[in-house]
């Protein structure tokens, strides 16, 4: 790179550049992977690539496939029950394994995820959320993402709610995402029945201003789901029936939800279903202790790292992937953050 382009990264950007170069890039991941970790990384859903849609949630369908790429010259990607017995069994090292995980539950999984797997040969694990498949009602922040693609500045007013007012500004990227963030971290820290209806004031405000040149985040259909748990791909996993922040409720509420997710998934699709994700990564102790006694072999948090033999297996990391990952910080990230910038 001319080093006039150099100069216009910030030092984050640098740090991740060089850190990723050709030369010091397979010393430094080497390192990371000392012990023979696994590899988890974290997806939600996959996009058109040229649909502009701000949500970190939403990665293009050709990055995606960019990305798969990228990873397979140095890793071995195994279904989730692989990976779980090469860290139970502590089986001899080979190529780095990695795993590829999708939480929620969205349509985008169907349309751009499933034709691609049996061409890529690509295993994956999807943890569903079964509250929004059965209802087909988006859960509150797949409502307020959709509602925040407006095509105009707008003004939020939630003093009702608790919240300060917000401006929503039009336009696209990841500067405009980061200020998005605020929003949904601040309903985040409502309680569960005032965070519903903070939810609905968003898209009712936003709801004149709404773009509709994009595809909304939905929840999959029966239909749809059935179908990816017929690919030999796929590997299902629970999210929850009520995707409910698990540390906000009760822990017998939440042991039920857990139950309920699973009880559903195996009863529409006939899968069984041995692993389970926290939705949010929200977790403590007490959750872990609930997701073993449910049965589960593995739960997942959303906790940046590489999951190593002496972890818990009812704590394991997971690196996030998201719409603005290029492949520069997609490759940077798979140090699981053992180099800090």
């Amino acid at each position: 790179m001319p080093l006039a382009s150099l100069s216009a990264l910030s030092p984050k950007q640098l740090g991740r550049r060089v850190l990723t170069s050709g030369g010091v890039y397979p010393l430094v991941r080497a390192r990371a992977l000392r012990g023979d970790p696994v590899t988890v990384l974290m997806y939600h859903t996959l996009g058109a690539d040229n649909e502009t849609f701000d949500a970190w949630t939403v990665v293009r369908r050709s990055d995606f496939v960019a990305q798969i790429s990228l990873l397979r010259r140095d890793y071995d990607i195994v279904s989730l029950d692989e990976a779980t017995a090469h860290v139970r069994d502590a089986a001899p090292p080979g190529r780095p394994k990695a795993v590829i995980t999708f939480d929620d539950g969205h349509t985008g999984l169907h349309r751009y995820l499933f034709p691609m797997l049996e061409e890529l040969q690509l295993p994956v694990t999807i943890y569903v959320a079964t509250g929004h498949i059965a209802s087909g009602r988006p859960y509150w922040f797949d409502r307020v993402m959709n509602a925040l693609q407006v095509s105009r500045p707008a003004k939020l007013h939630l003093a009702d709610h608790g919240l300060p007012g917000f401006t929503i500004e039009a336009g696209s990227g990841e500067e405009r995402w980061q200020a998005l963030r605020g929003l949904l971290e601040a309903l985040k820290r409502l309680e569960p029945g005032r965070r519903e209806a903070a939810a609905d004031a968003v898209v009712a405000q936003l709801a004149s201003c709404r773009r509709t040149d994009f595809e909304p985040l939905e929840p999959l259909t029966k239909e749809q789901l059935l179908a990816l748990a017929q690919s030999r791909w796929v590997t299902l996993g629970a999210h929850t029936d009520c995707h409910s922040l698990l540390d906000q409720i009760p822990p017998d509420v939440a042991q039920a939800s857990m139950e309920r997710s699973a009880h559903l998934l195996r009863e529409w699709t006939g899968r069984a279903v041995h692993h389970f994700a926290y939705p949010n990564g929200n977790h403590n102790r007490e959750l872990m202790a609930r997701a073993q006694a449910a049965g589960f072999a593995t739960a997942l948090t959303t906790e940046k790292g590489l999951w190593r033999r002496t972890d818990s297996q009812f704590a394991v990391a997971r690196i996030p992937v998201g719409r603005y990952d290029d492949l520069t910080r997609f490759k940077f990230n798979l140090l699981a953050g053992q180099w800090r910038h």
